[in-house]
């Protein structure tokens, strides 16, 4: 049984990558908040070409924690999706793709599959959406 399943895309202005990035993402799999499905790292130069890093070809640093995550199903990103996020790209710039299991759902889908629950509806609130949230608990 697996928790729920999510790709993120992530942009970086200048192809460079914070170290603090590849930390949080480490402790969250060692946690066991997440686990890493499959990852890719999308470029595009200054003359707007791109360049998907393979894994094999990324700085040390990356790639140690890339190793951190236990990347289990290479493969889930195609060649396609990878041309999907460099359409989002401007010049001088990178993404990482990240596919996601949630575990930290998987014990509550366990509960309510076994208590017969369905699922009927779900969304996602983006982030910045957190104001309204926030001016609702004040009221």
């Amino acid at each position: 049984m697996h928790g729920p399943i999510d790709f993120i895309v992530v942009g970086f202005e200048g192809n460079k990558f914070n170290g603090e990035v590849l930390d949080a993402l480490g402790e969250a799999v060692e946690k066991k908040i997440i686990d890493v499905l499959d990852i890719a790292v999308i470029a595009k130069d200054e003359e707007g070409q791109v360049h998907a890093i393979e894994l094999s070809n990324l700085d040390n640093d990356l790639a140690r924690a890339i190793d951190l995550t236990h990347v289990s199903n290479s493969g889930l990103i195609s060649l396609e999706d990878t041309d999907e996020v460099a359409e989002l790209l401007d010049n001088n710039s990178a993404a990482g793709l990240l596919i996601i299991e949630q575990l930290w759902a998987k014990d509550l889908k366990k509960a309510l599959l076994s208590a017969n629950g369905r699922l009927l509806s779900e969304g996602r609130i983006h982030p910045d959406a957190a104001g309204e949230i926030e001016t609702k608990e004040a009221m």
